[in-house]
């Protein structure tokens, strides 16, 4: 079951290490959301480095250049090191680059391929035994040329210390999938909101939820539904479902009942206008649902701990050590 906060503080050491034509997407779409991970926390949730092969600057398959920040010996130890790869994957898996990986390994807890990134895990053996994926154009050649290896068609798979995934798409939700582990899933349903495309207050549904069709619908209601609130009993039957069963499902999902994630979406989307908007206390209370502009504020410090003037004025932001944002 998943689990509605968590209070652990202990930072996660990320370590990228990139190759040449190696996809700008994947490692923007892991990255980011540690970025945005840290703001809403307030602290450094995650550090991260880059590294690559020689240390030299490689190009991604876009030809952006990017440079590393750490060299390569003296990466350190850490809790998860992404090996990201694109095209060229074949030149690049050298009995050279076998070793380095294999040395990498141990200085990890977890060792994940990213894109083709999984051909070089496969290709130092780091992958025997184990189920793994990679990009689907690849598939096939991936088992053919790994027998050893389970190959299998997800857009990523998780077996004891290593993750396989499969694109640059696949890898946001990887990275949330993560950090909801790590936080909790308040947290995941903050970020999801965060890096919305479409302007407005809808939000996506986490990865791992979007296969329930009745919460994810219930999610896109709620989202939908800020300034005016749906009763639970109300969003059940739209669902078509029992409350009962709907309140079983959130707390499957959301180690949380409806009520709380509802609460939480509005004052998420409260916390955004209050940083970007320029809105009074009163104003943002209203358009999200609350007649009193007290009880808004009472709900939004019992959230987060903070009230919500020290949010507009960005002085929580500013005792976090983090800058107001505006977007993702």
């Amino acid at each position: 079951m998943q689990k509605w906060s968590k209070t652990e503080k202990q930072t996660q050491r990320i370590s990228f290490l990139l190759f040449d034509q190696f996809s700008n997407l994947a490692l923007a779409n892991l990255l980011e959301p540690l970025r945005a991970a840290n703001a809403l926390l307030g602290y450094a949730a995650y550090t991260w480095q880059i590294c690559t092969p020689g240390d030299r600057t490689v190009q991604s398959s876009s030809g952006l250049p990017v440079m590393p920040t750490t060299p390569l010996g003296e990466i350190g130890r850490g809790d998860i090191l992404y090996v990201v790869a694109g095209y060229d994957h074949q030149t690049h898996a050298r009995p050279a680059t076998a070793k380095m990986l294999r040395a990498l390994a141990g200085h990890f807890q977890v060792m994940a391929g990213i894109d083709t990134g999984s051909w070089l895990l496969g290709a130092a053996g780091l992958l025997d035994g184990r189920r793994a994926t990679v990009h689907f154009d690849r598939t096939e050649a991936f088992a053919e040329r790994f027998t050893s290896i389970n190959v299998q068609r997800a857009r990523w798979v998780r077996d004891g210390g290593r993750i396989t995934c499969s694109g640059g798409m696949a890898a946001f939700d990887l990275a949330c999938e993560l950090i909801g582990e790590d936080h909790g899933t308040a947290l995941l349903l903050e970020l999801t909101q965060l890096f919305m495309s479409d302007g407005s207050h809808a939000t996506q549904a986490p990865p791992q939820i979007r296969s329930d069709r009745r919460v994810d619908l219930c999610l896109r209601m709620m989202a939908a539904q800020i300034e005016n609130p749906l009763t639970i009993a109300e969003l059940a039957r739209k669902v078509d479902c029992r409350q009962r069963d709907l309140e079983l499902r959130f707390n499957k999902h959301f180690g949380a009942t409806p009520r709380q994630v509802y609460k939480r979406l509005r004052l998420n989307a409260a916390k955004r206008m209050l940083i970007a908007d320029g809105l009074s206390i009163a104003e943002v209370g209203l358009r999200v649902g609350y007649a009193d502009a007290s009880a808004f504020a009472r709900a939004f410090r019992q959230e987060f701990g903070c009230n919500p003037r020290d949010v507009a004025r960005g002085i929580a932001l500013q005792n976090s050590g983090e800058t107001p944002m505006t977007g993702p």
